[in-house]
C-alpha cells in the first residue's frame, strides 16, 4: 500500500481509497485532479491519436475505388432506410 505524506500527516492509502477521496471532491476540484494526473494536454493526445491513425492508413492503404464503393454502399443504405 502506498504511503503518502501531506503537510506532515502520513497516510497509507490503496487505489480504491484514493478514488473514493477524489469522488468526494466538488466537480471543479475533481477536474483539477484529472488534469494533474493526465500526462498530456488534449492537443498532444490528439496529435498522438492522429499519428496512430496515419500509421494504420500507411499500413493498410485504401484505393479510391474502395472508398467510392463504401460511400456508395452507405448512401444506398441511408436511401433505403429513408424510403421505409
Amino acid at each position: 500500500m502506498p504511503r503518502v505524506k501531506v503537510r506532515e500527516a502520513e497516510l497509507e492509502l490503496d487505489v480504491d481509497q484514493i478514488v473514493e477521496i477524489v469522488r468526494q471532491l466538488p466537480p471543479d476540484e475533481r477536474e483539477i485532479v484529472r488534469r494533474a494526473v493526465q500526462p498530456l494536454p488534449w492537443e498532444k493526445r490528439l496529435e498522438a491519436l492522429l499519428a496512430r491513425v496515419w500509421r494504420r492508413v500507411d499500413h493498410f492503404p485504401l484505393t479510391e475505388e474502395e472508398i467510392d464503393a463504401e460511400v456508395e454502399r452507405a448512401r444506398s443504405a441511408i436511401y433505403a432506410e429513408s424510403r421505409r
